[in-house]
């Protein structure tokens, strides 16, 4: 053979790796066997569930034993619905392209016993959901508890057990979250993971779990520069990233020793109070205490510094109270129920408040400032019994 036809024919061979190659890129066909036993001739669903959406993808009539097949061109990995038309019915896999996927379930609740296979990110969250069942389990016994026992004269004390028992709950999550994220940095399903609530609450914060968010952040973005869900979560991690810098750059502004910034509010009457006119109007201190009559914590430290008010008034200590409620009415009916006889202020614009920035707030309620009466910073916590403890020294 001579030079030129091995020239050639390797061009040919070039040309097709290349042609193959561009293909996978724009989509390699997926396919999805199923058996859902508990759902004979009914339809089944596959939705794709985008970053701020899920569309309908296809949908096909199950035969009299539950099987069916789905065949799809997946342009990139992501995360999709499989469904029957009862709302609670539903499984989601994470697919990446050109796999060959095989789910069983014999559940009419298919989350409830399910298994799958050929697909790595499915079965993770295959596990993951194993393990949110029995959470789930776990806080609706406490909730069955509490529906029992919430009428009966020891009820605040079984209160506290189950929000401990409950607190053990979240945690035994976190920990699970951060485990996942240890191991496996660079799987899609690990944002399905992450993202996932217990109830309302959110599972990691994103400041003082941003390590853990950084860390899933750089291994997508290396396997995955160009995915629409590994692009929005890396979107998420720079938003969180700029904002601790700003607070970082804030808090070395208001470090002990440091001027606070000057706070002007409306009081109850609507009268004009400031910062600055309380430090000099004959108190060596002010205990700046942000609050709000919305928040739990809050009113239970009010009782504790009502309690402790007119000792610190022997000593000039005034205790400037900063609402960050937004409805007035809840403010002033928890100065008056808790009957609050230091001076007030608010905005009534809550976590928006100006105050928020210029404290470097994080918004978790209640913060306590101590300033001397030249407006400078003593000493800062979330702890009131830091700040009682800080108050006594300075007696």
């Amino acid at each position: 053979m001579s030079k030129k036809i091995i020239h050639i024919v390797f061009s040919l061979l070039v040309l097709a790796l290349i042609f193959s190659c561009n293909r996978t890129e724009e989509g390699a066909t997926t396919v999805i066997k199923g058996k859902f036993s508990a759902h004979p001739d009914e339809y089944v669903y596959l939705e794709e569930i985008k970053v701020h959406d899920v569309i309908m993808l296809d949908s096909i009539k199950a035969n009299d034993k539950g099987d069916f097949k789905f065949r799809i061109k997946q342009k990139q990995d992501g995360f999709y619905l499989v469904k029957t038309t009862k709302d609670d019915s539903y499984l989601v896999l994470q697919l990446n392209r050109g796999e060959k996927v095989e789910v069983d379930s014999d559940s009419t609740v298919l989350l409830n016993g399910y298994s799958v296979s050929g697909s790595p990110g499915s079965i993770l969250l295959h596990d993951f959901e194993v393990f949110i069942i029995k959470q789930k389990v776990r806080i609706d016994s406490l909730y069955k508890v509490f529906i029992r026992e919430q009428y009966q004269p020891d009820f605040l004390d079984v209160k506290r057990q189950l929000d401990s028992i409950y607190q053990v709950i979240v945690d035994n999550q976190k920990a699970y979250v951060r485990e996942f994220i240890e191991e496996h940095p660079s799987s899609l399903s690990t944002l399905m993971v992450v993202n996932r609530k217990l109830g309302r609450a959110e599972i990691l914060d994103e400041d003082e779990d941003f390590g853990y968010f950084h860390k899933l952040d750089s291994a997508l973005m290396i396997r995955y520069p160009d995915n629409d869900h590994a692009l929005d979560n890396h979107e998420r991690v720079e938003k969180i990233r700029l904002r601790k810098f700003d607070r970082f750059e804030a808090e070395k502004k208001m470090q002990i020793g440091m001027k606070a910034p000057n706070i002007v509010m409306k009081d109850t009457a609507d009268n004009f109070v400031s910062l600055r006119d309380i430090g000099f109007n004959g108190n060596d201190y002010v205990v700046i205490y942000f609050w709000a009559g919305w928040n739990a914590k809050s009113r239970q430290d009010n009782k504790t510094l009502v309690s402790l008010y007119n000792e610190f008034r022997k000593y000039r200590i005034e205790i400037f109270g900063v609402s960050l409620d937004e409805n007035k009415k809840v403010w002033i009916g928890a100065i008056n129920l808790d009957k609050l006889p230091w001076i007030q202020g608010s905005d009534m614009l809550a976590l928006n408040s100006p105050v928020m920035k210029a404290y470097n707030l994080s918004g978790e309620l209640p913060f306590y400032y101590i300033v001397d009466n030249k407006r400078e910073i003593i000493y800062k916590d979330k702890d009131l019994n830091k700040i009682i403890k800080k108050l006594k020294e300075l007696y």
